[in-house]
Protein backbone atom coordinates (compact mmCIF):
# COMPACT_ATOMS: atom_id res chain seq x y z
CA UNK A 1 0.00 0.00 0.00
CA UNK A 2 1.05 3.68 -0.98
CA UNK A 3 1.41 5.62 2.02
CA UNK A 4 4.23 8.24 2.15
CA UNK A 5 3.48 11.35 0.22
CA UNK A 6 6.75 10.77 -1.93
CA UNK A 7 5.56 6.82 -2.78
CA UNK A 8 1.59 8.60 -3.84
CA UNK A 9 3.43 11.17 -6.21
CA UNK A 10 5.62 8.58 -7.41
CA UNK A 11 2.66 6.22 -8.18
CA UNK A 12 0.85 9.00 -9.64
CA UNK A 13 3.59 10.01 -12.16
CA UNK A 14 4.63 7.11 -13.32
CA UNK A 15 0.64 5.85 -13.55
CA UNK A 16 0.39 8.97 -15.86
CA UNK A 17 3.84 8.16 -17.79
CA UNK A 18 2.49 4.55 -18.89
CA UNK A 19 -0.83 5.99 -20.30
CA UNK A 20 1.65 8.36 -22.13
CA UNK A 21 3.56 5.37 -23.72
CA UNK A 22 0.51 3.30 -24.40
CA UNK A 23 -1.04 6.51 -26.52
CA UNK A 24 2.85 7.16 -28.08
CA UNK A 25 2.63 2.80 -28.94
CA UNK A 26 5.06 1.95 -26.15
CA UNK A 27 5.80 0.73 -22.90
CA UNK A 28 7.86 0.50 -19.96
CA UNK A 29 9.58 -2.71 -21.00
CA UNK A 30 10.97 -0.59 -23.84
CA UNK A 31 12.55 2.22 -21.08
CA UNK A 32 15.95 3.10 -21.62
CA UNK A 33 16.98 5.76 -19.57
CA UNK A 34 15.23 7.59 -16.68
CA UNK A 35 15.84 11.33 -15.11
CA UNK A 36 14.28 11.04 -11.81
CA UNK A 37 14.17 14.93 -9.77
CA UNK A 38 13.25 14.76 -6.68
CA UNK A 39 13.32 17.66 -3.77
CA UNK A 40 15.10 15.88 -1.18
CA UNK A 41 17.40 12.97 -0.34
CA UNK A 42 15.30 11.68 2.07
CA UNK A 43 12.51 11.02 -0.62
CA UNK A 44 14.80 8.34 -2.51
CA UNK A 45 13.78 5.22 -0.32
CA UNK A 46 9.77 6.23 -0.63
CA UNK A 47 10.18 6.74 -4.55
CA UNK A 48 12.44 3.60 -4.71
CA UNK A 49 10.03 1.24 -3.24
CA UNK A 50 7.42 2.56 -5.66
CA UNK A 51 9.90 2.29 -8.77
CA UNK A 52 10.80 -1.23 -8.23
CA UNK A 53 7.22 -2.34 -8.12
CA UNK A 54 6.70 -0.13 -11.86
CA UNK A 55 10.10 -1.70 -12.79
CA UNK A 56 10.52 -5.05 -11.16
CA UNK A 57 12.50 -6.79 -13.58
CA UNK A 58 14.96 -5.37 -16.16
CA UNK A 59 14.78 -1.28 -15.36
CA UNK A 60 16.29 1.54 -17.31
CA UNK A 61 19.39 3.61 -16.78
CA UNK A 62 18.52 6.18 -14.22
CA UNK A 63 20.06 9.32 -12.63
CA UNK A 64 18.25 10.70 -9.94
CA UNK A 65 18.92 14.51 -8.84
CA UNK A 66 17.61 15.83 -5.66
CA UNK A 67 16.57 19.74 -4.58
CA UNK A 68 16.04 20.91 -7.96
CA UNK A 69 13.24 23.18 -7.00
CA UNK A 70 10.33 21.33 -8.37
CA UNK A 71 7.87 23.92 -9.64
CA UNK A 72 4.69 23.11 -7.80
CA UNK A 73 4.13 23.93 -4.64
CA UNK A 74 4.49 20.34 -2.49
CA UNK A 75 5.63 18.61 -5.32
CA UNK A 76 8.39 16.17 -4.59
CA UNK A 77 9.58 14.40 -7.86
CA UNK A 78 9.54 14.83 -11.60
CA UNK A 79 10.37 12.10 -13.86
CA UNK A 80 11.53 12.13 -17.67
CA UNK A 81 11.75 9.13 -19.80
CA UNK A 82 13.53 7.89 -22.68
CA UNK A 83 11.82 4.94 -24.36
CA UNK A 84 11.89 3.13 -27.45
CA UNK A 85 8.67 2.51 -30.06
CA UNK A 86 7.53 -0.91 -29.45
CA UNK A 87 7.69 -1.49 -33.57
CA UNK A 88 11.72 -0.31 -33.30
CA UNK A 89 14.27 -2.80 -34.11
CA UNK A 90 16.29 -1.39 -31.50
CA UNK A 91 17.16 -3.97 -29.11
CA UNK A 92 17.61 -3.07 -25.86
CA UNK A 93 20.88 -4.47 -23.70
CA UNK A 94 21.49 -4.27 -20.24
CA UNK A 95 25.00 -3.63 -19.52
CA UNK A 96 27.18 -5.13 -16.36
CA UNK A 97 30.80 -5.26 -15.33
CA UNK A 98 32.73 -6.25 -12.39
CA UNK A 99 35.04 -3.22 -13.22
CA UNK A 100 32.53 -0.64 -12.04
CA UNK A 101 30.52 -1.05 -8.42
CA UNK A 102 27.08 -1.93 -8.33
CA UNK A 103 24.33 0.48 -8.88
CA UNK A 104 23.06 2.80 -6.39
CA UNK A 105 19.69 1.86 -6.52
CA UNK A 106 17.72 -0.42 -8.48
CA UNK A 107 19.05 0.50 -11.60
CA UNK A 108 21.49 -1.46 -13.78
CA UNK A 109 24.91 0.44 -14.60
CA UNK A 110 23.98 1.35 -18.21
CA UNK A 111 21.18 0.62 -20.67
CA UNK A 112 22.79 0.19 -24.63
CA UNK A 113 20.07 0.81 -26.83
CA UNK A 114 21.47 0.93 -31.07
CA UNK A 115 24.29 2.81 -31.33
CA UNK A 116 23.99 5.00 -27.39
CA UNK A 117 24.55 3.69 -24.23
CA UNK A 118 22.72 5.19 -21.09
CA UNK A 119 24.74 5.07 -18.42
CA UNK A 120 23.02 5.58 -14.56
CA UNK A 121 24.48 8.04 -11.83
CA UNK A 122 27.75 8.22 -11.27
CA UNK A 123 29.04 9.32 -7.96
CA UNK A 124 32.31 8.76 -6.37
CA UNK A 125 30.85 5.70 -4.51
CA UNK A 126 32.30 2.04 -3.61
CA UNK A 127 30.88 -1.18 -3.82
CA UNK A 128 29.06 -0.43 -0.21
CA UNK A 129 27.22 2.33 -1.85
CA UNK A 130 29.04 4.65 0.10
CA UNK A 131 31.35 7.39 -0.94
CA UNK A 132 34.95 5.25 -1.27
CA UNK A 133 38.22 5.82 0.30
CA UNK A 134 40.07 9.02 -0.19
CA UNK A 135 37.30 10.96 -1.53
CA UNK A 136 37.80 13.39 0.69
CA UNK A 137 40.15 15.98 2.72
CA UNK A 138 41.33 14.68 6.17
CA UNK A 139 39.81 16.95 8.34
CA UNK A 140 43.27 17.05 10.44
CA UNK A 141 44.82 18.19 7.21
CA UNK A 142 41.80 20.58 5.70
CA UNK A 143 43.72 22.13 2.89
CA UNK A 144 45.52 19.52 1.50
CA UNK A 145 44.20 17.44 -1.69
CA UNK A 146 41.43 17.88 -4.39
CA UNK A 147 38.68 16.20 -3.82
CA UNK A 148 36.76 17.36 -6.71
CA UNK A 149 39.86 16.49 -9.12
CA UNK A 150 39.66 12.39 -6.84
CA UNK A 151 36.04 12.36 -7.44
CA UNK A 152 35.92 12.90 -11.35
CA UNK A 153 38.78 10.19 -11.77
CA UNK A 154 37.38 7.78 -9.60
CA UNK A 155 33.92 8.31 -11.83
CA UNK A 156 35.46 8.23 -15.13
CA UNK A 157 37.80 5.19 -14.16
CA UNK A 158 34.29 3.33 -13.70
CA UNK A 159 32.46 5.23 -16.38
CA UNK A 160 35.63 3.42 -18.61
CA UNK A 161 35.11 0.28 -17.51
CA UNK A 162 31.04 0.59 -18.07
CA UNK A 163 31.89 1.62 -21.69
CA UNK A 164 33.95 -1.36 -22.34
CA UNK A 165 31.66 -3.61 -21.49
CA UNK A 166 28.95 -1.97 -23.61
CA UNK A 167 31.34 -2.20 -26.74
CA UNK A 168 32.45 1.61 -26.71
CA UNK A 169 35.25 3.53 -25.24
CA UNK A 170 35.05 6.37 -22.71
CA UNK A 171 35.88 8.79 -25.46
CA UNK A 172 33.22 7.96 -27.07
CA UNK A 173 31.00 10.03 -24.18
CA UNK A 174 28.58 12.76 -26.48
CA UNK A 175 27.49 14.10 -23.59
CA UNK A 176 27.45 15.07 -19.89
CA UNK A 177 25.83 16.85 -17.46
CA UNK A 178 27.39 17.45 -14.66
CA UNK A 179 25.34 18.43 -10.96
CA UNK A 180 27.87 19.89 -7.94
CA UNK A 181 26.53 20.25 -4.92
CA UNK A 182 28.91 23.60 -4.39
CA UNK A 183 30.54 25.16 -7.11
CA UNK A 184 34.10 25.39 -5.65
CA UNK A 185 34.65 22.28 -7.10
CA UNK A 186 33.93 23.29 -10.57
CA UNK A 187 37.55 24.47 -11.24
CA UNK A 188 38.96 21.26 -10.40
CA UNK A 189 36.78 18.99 -11.42
CA UNK A 190 36.22 20.14 -15.00
CA UNK A 191 40.40 20.36 -15.47
CA UNK A 192 40.49 16.57 -14.47
CA UNK A 193 37.67 16.04 -16.94
CA UNK A 194 38.95 17.38 -19.95
CA UNK A 195 42.18 15.95 -19.29
CA UNK A 196 40.33 12.57 -20.41
CA UNK A 197 39.06 14.27 -23.80
CA UNK A 198 42.10 15.85 -25.62
CA UNK A 199 40.36 15.64 -28.76
CA UNK A 200 36.48 16.35 -29.68
CA UNK A 201 34.74 16.68 -26.09
CA UNK A 202 31.66 15.87 -25.32
CA UNK A 203 28.26 18.61 -25.10
CA UNK A 204 28.10 19.50 -21.68
CA UNK A 205 26.76 21.68 -18.89
CA UNK A 206 27.39 22.18 -15.32
CA UNK A 207 24.70 22.83 -12.76
CA UNK A 208 24.62 23.36 -9.02
CA UNK A 209 21.98 21.55 -6.96
CA UNK A 210 20.67 23.15 -3.88
CA UNK A 211 21.89 20.66 -1.29
CA UNK A 212 24.22 17.58 -0.75
CA UNK A 213 23.76 14.47 -3.09
CA UNK A 214 22.19 11.41 -2.44
CA UNK A 215 25.82 10.13 -1.43
CA UNK A 216 27.50 11.54 1.64
CA UNK A 217 30.65 13.51 1.11
CA UNK A 218 29.98 12.84 -2.99
CA UNK A 219 30.97 16.57 -4.74
CA UNK A 220 29.60 15.91 -8.03
CA UNK A 221 27.20 13.47 -10.20
CA UNK A 222 27.56 12.83 -13.69
CA UNK A 223 24.79 11.89 -16.00
CA UNK A 224 26.18 10.50 -19.49
CA UNK A 225 25.41 9.46 -22.96
CA UNK A 226 27.86 7.53 -24.87
CA UNK A 227 27.65 6.87 -29.05
CA UNK A 228 28.69 2.68 -29.52
CA UNK A 229 29.79 2.04 -32.99
CA UNK A 230 28.21 -1.09 -34.48
CA UNK A 231 28.81 -4.38 -33.85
Amino acid sequence: MVRSSIEKQTDYTLKKLAAIAEAAGTSFDRAVKAEVYIAHPNDFAGMERVWKRWFPNDPPARVVIPYMGLAGKGSKIEIALTLLANDAKIKKETIETAGAPPPLGHEPQAIRAGNFVFLSQQMAFGQDGRLAPGMERDPAFPWYGSPGRAQMRYMLKNVAAICEAAGTTLSNVVRRACFHDDTQWFAESIDEWVAHFPGVKPASTTIKIGGPLLVPGANTLLDLIAYAPSR
